[in-house]
């Protein structure tokens, strides 16, 4: 595979998951990785708590904002990794064609409530399990790897860090 990695984070909402992919992708990434997102039902807004989360931990997020997949028309995708619930429910969109496609169900820190505490740890859970799982990404060969590999090597870095 080429690097870097053009790798889209697709959800419902694109408001908050997919906004924190696309930020640590390009954060962690060192050139290996470039993030993207987008939402089949997007909501127009980044939401406050995801910026917040990634400001807390120094991560410069370049114009986010919430967007269609039809927005990346023409865009060269060579992975998209879905991060929405569906044990929750979630119906995840489907990205057509033949670009190697992994899921990273993530509980979705938006549909939280309670405390401002409780909330902000909401985001933080979700900051760290895209964290630990882009930073194992950039871990690999990609440079070495096929699209099966990849495919395979994302969904195990899921499995192995408890995802659902």
């Amino acid at each position: 595979m080429n690097t870097p990695l053009n790798v889209l984070f697709l959800c419902t909402g694109n408001s908050c998951r997919s906004i924190i992919g696309e930020a640590l992708a390009d954060h962690l990434g060192n050139g290996k990785l470039r993030g993207l997102s987008a939402g089949s039902q997007p909501t127009g807004k980044v939401n406050d708590n995801a910026l917040a989360v990634l400001s807390r931990h120094g991560v410069t997020v370049n114009n986010p904002s919430s967007k269609s997949m039809d927005d990346l028309e023409g865009e060269q995708i060579d992975l998209v990794i879905t991060v929405c619930d569906a044990a929750a429910g979630e119906s995840c969109p489907v990205w057509l064609g033949d670009t190697p496609k992994v899921h990273w169900g993530l509980h979705d820190p938006a549909h939280v409530t309670g405390t401002d505490e409780e909330i902000r740890a909401a985001f933080e859970t979700t900051y760290n399990e895209l964290h630990d799982r882009i930073e194992k990404l950039v871990e690999l060969d990609l440079d070495e790897m096929n699209p099966l590999g990849l495919i395979a090597s994302a969904q195990k870095i899921h499995r192995e860090l408890g995802g659902h």
